[in-house]
């Protein structure tokens, strides 16, 4: 643990101004960028080491996180399109299956794609990175995890260290768990909904 700034006494070894560091968690990592060509997409080497989808195995890598990869762009989901080497009904009939149509990220995708068409794919790159970053992270959650992560740091250690070091109290550092009955069903019939009366 690394102590903070000595702000007046801070006890034995001045432990009530230690901190977690971040390099013991996962945040310095998410905070650190992998090379400063990490991200690119180039048409010799698509698959290079930097590549964003050389871990697309692992259940959540960093290669949708910006930081990480300073040059990825939306070329790299854009080139993972398979389009048809002619358009027939069958190819229209089998479509929906290399789309997000019918799941939760449809609108995304629909908002993201009508604007590429509409612009075009290189003047799209920068016009619709906003409508495209917004579906990619429908699709990944990639931003969202990072969050779920510098949460987890903050309420379980640097709260918890806060706790002990006098900082917090323990109503400030840890919630109440709920009543017994918090998780149940009201009583669908109200001629024996007194049966299941909430207790104080």
């Amino acid at each position: 643990m690394a102590p903070a700034k000595d702000e007046g006494d801070g006890g034995l070894f001045g432990w009530k101004h230690w901190t977690f560091p971040d390099e013991w968690t996962v945040v310095a990592r998410d905070r650190t960028e992998k090379s400063p060509t990490s991200g690119r997409i180039e048409a010799s080497d698509p698959w290079n080491d930097d590549h964003p989808g050389k871990d697309a195995l692992v259940p959540f890598t960093d290669q949708r996180n910006p930081v990480r990869n300073p040059q990825l762009t939306i070329a790299a989901d854009l080139m993972r399109g398979v389009q048809p080497l002619y358009k027939s009904f069958f190819t229209d009939m089998g479509a929906n299956l290399l789309s997000n149509q019918g799941g939760i990220c449809q609108d995304f995708e629909l908002r993201a794609l009508e604007c590429i068409e509409y612009y075009g794919a290189k003047q799209g790159m920068t016009a619709c990175k906003d409508w495209y970053d917004d579906f990619i992270e429908c699709q990944a959650g990639a931003k969202q995890k990072l969050r779920m992560r510098a949460m987890f740091k903050k309420r379980h250690f640097d709260n918890h260290m806060e706790y002990l070091q006098g900082k917090r109290t323990w109503d400030e550092t840890y919630e109440k768990p709920p009543k017994y009955h918090a998780y149940m069903e009201p009583w669908a019939d109200e001629k024996y909904s007194h049966i299941e009366q909430p207790c104080g």
